[in-house]
């Protein structure tokens, strides 16, 4: 911008907004993702024992806010309001704040983790620990695996594209299995998949998941606990 009334044109300096020397706590939790009432309560609380603010004090001066981040989330255990997580997440060292699905420390806003944790916790309030899976692909089968590592689930899979069973094969995993699972979007010829259906134990539960991806076999089965716990209950 130049003033045209001077003799001689000359630059005008633009204007700058001054930055601000100080910000909302509250405001500043909430843009980290901190969403309700409590959750900035035990906020705060953090804040405080690591000297960044007090009680009653409202604002926060901006050059804290680095120091103040490190602080917040090296001091709770965030995490999102799924049933899954919250139970994952019980008597944690620090305290549960509740956050949005992204900054969750548990599902980390995965739909499949989520679904995992859903998985483990319905098969847990069952007891259903053994599961054998027709289908499905080698890195679903890792990524299952992954999700129940440290829990009392266990897999036996059978790879539709590898495997070739024979009934002989078949029979102790179907003696050995509490649920037999048939992933039929995947790659699973019939002939594999009649080794067990055709000769499965007139008790052994089984379930047809329609759908690709590890998240809808984990809320197949998930539905399928849930339901054998309203049935048994």
């Amino acid at each position: 911008m130049w003033d045209r009334g001077a003799a001689h044109p000359v630059p005008i300096a633009p204007t700058i907004s001054p930055v601000a020397a100080d910000t909302d706590i509250d405001d500043w939790l909430a843009s980290e993702g901190i969403l309700d009432a409590p959750g900035r309560i035990e906020a705060r609380v953090v804040l405080a024992a690591a000297g960044l603010t007090r009680a009653g004090k409202q604002r926060i001066a901006t050059h804290k806010l680095t120091r103040a981040r490190e602080a917040l989330w090296a001091g709770i255990t965030p995490v999102c309001a799924s049933p899954a997580c919250l139970a994952a997440a019980a008597n944690p060292a620090k305290p549960i704040v509740r956050t949005g699905r992204d900054r969750c420390s548990i599902c980390g806003g995965s739909n499949t983790r989520r679904a995992g944790r859903e998985m483990v916790a319905a098969c847990v309030r069952t007891g259903l620990e053994r599961i054998v899976l027709l289908g499905g692909s080698g890195n679903a089968h890792a990524e299952l695996r992954a999700l129940t590592t440290g829990t009392p689930i266990e897999w036996r899979i059978i790879d539709g594209r590898n495997d070739r069973p024979t009934k002989r094969q078949a029979l102790p995993d179907l003696a050995w299995a509490q649920l037999l699972v048939v992933w039929a979007s995947t790659e699973l010829p019939h002939r594999v998949s009649q080794v067990y259906t055709e000769d499965r134990p007139p008790g052994l539960p089984l379930i047809t998941v329609a759908r690709r991806g590890v998240e809808a076999l984990c809320q197949a089965v998930t539905q399928f606990a849930q339901g054998s716990a309203r049935t048994s209950g």
